[in-house]
């Protein structure tokens, strides 16, 4: 099934012109069992790969490190590659710090900044009603042998989340996501591979702790 663009999706909602009702409700069911099972999740450990492809400079990054979460607003990107990259949510302030591109610089930012929503992926997209979201898709896919249902997100209200459109492949056996991908308005497209998770894991007591290194200039608002 091919990625509906925005405009044909509320050509679709306008028009009566929709994916058959099986496909439909295999989107919505596969969905309602991911978002229960996250409700019911307090910790949270996961490893991933990311790629984020960039079409407006024409060129692709890929990472890999190990996200921790503890609901509600606690996040934790360490990244392995690059090494030494980390992000940091502790529910007040997020704390970027990315010297592999951004050495001698740690950025100190509210922790409802567009950055804190990008961090907090998983949670935008699982906490939130489904009525933000149009959702479609229910297709059967599978990646790396595990049977998923690809589900598509449009959120209703564009300006309400820094993505225009979302897609989850959600596992059929286990309820968590195995893909992620999010593209935002700009056209760039983060796609996130989660090669592990541990729902209800213990966390070590200082995961959401940042300590400003010493000779890091903290800046306050994103580079223009």
């Amino acid at each position: 099934m091919t990625k509906l663009t925005h405009a044909a999706a509320v050509m679709a909602l306008t028009f009566g012109v929709s994916a058959p009702l099986t496909a439909q409700n295999g989107a919505e069911t596969a969905y309602d069992r991911i978002a229960k099972a996250w409700k019911d999740t307090r910790t949270l450990e996961a490893n991933f790969d990311q790629k984020i492809t960039n079409p407006l400079l024409g060129r692709s990054v890929t990472s890999k490190g190990v996200f921790l979460q503890e609901r509600p607003g606690k996040v934790s990107i360490t990244f392995t590659q690059p090494a030494g990259d980390r992000i940091v949510g502790d529910g007040k302030t997020l704390w970027v710090y990315l010297p592999s591109s951004a050495p001698g610089q740690v950025l100190k930012l509210p922790g409802d900044a567009d950055g804190a929503v990008v961090a907090d992926l998983l949670g935008q997209l699982l906490e939130t009603p489904k009525r933000a979201f149009i959702i479609s898709g229910g297709d059967a896919v599978t990646i790396d042998g595990r049977a998923t249902r690809r589900v598509q997100l449009l959120p209703r209200n564009p300006d309400a989340v820094p993505f225009q459109k979302a897609t989850l492949w959600l596992d059929e056996q286990t309820p968590r996501p195995v893909r992620v991908q999010v593209i935002d308005g700009q056209g760039v497209d983060r796609l996130i591979t989660l090669t592990s998770w541990t729902p209800g894991a213990t966390l070590p007591r200082d995961a959401f702790r940042f300590s400003v290194p010493k000779g890091v200039k903290v800046a306050t608002k994103l580079p223009m």
